[in-house]
C-alpha cells in the first residue's frame, strides 16, 4: 500500500510536453488501487464501529437493567426480610398470648384443684370427728351398767328358761 510519505517524494520525468502520461497513469491507478482499499477498509472499519459501538450501547442498555434489576431484587428481599421479621413478631406475640392464656387457665384450675382439696380435707377432718365420736359413744355406752352383765342375772335368765321349757312341756301334755 502506497503511503504518504511515497505520494510525497513522487516525482515525474517532464518530457517535452510535460510529465510523463504512462507514469503519472501508473502512479494514478497504484493510488487509485491503495485508495479503494483504504476506502473500503475505511468503510468496514466504521460498520465495525458502528457495530461496536451498538453493542457497547446494548450492553450498557443491558448493564442499566440489570442494575435495575438488581436494585429491584435488592429492595425486594429487603421487603421480604422485612415481612418475614414482621411475621415472625406477630408469630412470637401471638404464641406469648396463647401462652399467657393457657398459663392463666393453669392457675385457674390449679386454685380449684387446691379449693377442692381443702375440701376435702375439711370434709376428711369432719368424718374423722364423727367417727372418734361415735367411737367414743359406743365405748361409753358399752362401759355403761346396762352392758355389764352379771352372774346371778345368768342364772336367772336360765331358771327363766328352764321355767318356760317346763310349762311348754305340761301344756304340750294337758293338750294331748
Amino acid at each position: 500500500m502506497i503511503t504518504p510519505i511515497e505520494i510525497q517524494k513522487t516525482e515525474f520525468k517532464v518530457g517535452a510536453h510535460g510529465y510523463s502520461k504512462k507514469e503519472v497513469d501508473d502512479f494514478k491507478a497504484r493510488i487509485l488501487k491503495d485508495y479503494e482499499a483504504l476506502y473500503r477498509q475505511n468503510l468496514d472499519l466504521n460498520d465495525h464501529i458502528a457495530d461496536l459501538e451498538d453493542k457497547l450501547t446494548s450492553y450498557n442498555n443491558l448493564e442499566k437493567s440489570l442494575q435495575k434489576a438488581l436494585i429491584l431484587a435488592e429492595k425486594s428481599a429487603e421487603e421480604t426480610k422485612k415481612a418475614a421479621e414482621e411475621r415472625a413478631e406477630a408469630i412470637e406475640q401471638e404464641a406469648m398470648a396463647q401462652a399467657q392464656v393457657i398459663t392463666a387457665e393453669a392457675r385457674t384450675e390449679l386454685y380449684e384443684v387446691r379449693n377442692a382439696t381443702i375440701k376435702l380435707l375439711q370434709q376428711y377432718d369432719q368424718y374423722k370427728s364423727q367417727i372418734i365420736a361415735a367411737s367414743k359413744a359406743q365405748i361409753q355406752l358399752l362401759n355403761s351398767p346396762s352392758f355389764t352383765i352379771d352372774k346371778d342375772s345368768l342364772e336367772t335368765v336360765k331358771e327363766f328358761e328352764m321355767n318356760k321349757k317346763v310349762n311348754e312341756q305340761a301344756n304340750e301334755q294337758a293338750n294331748s
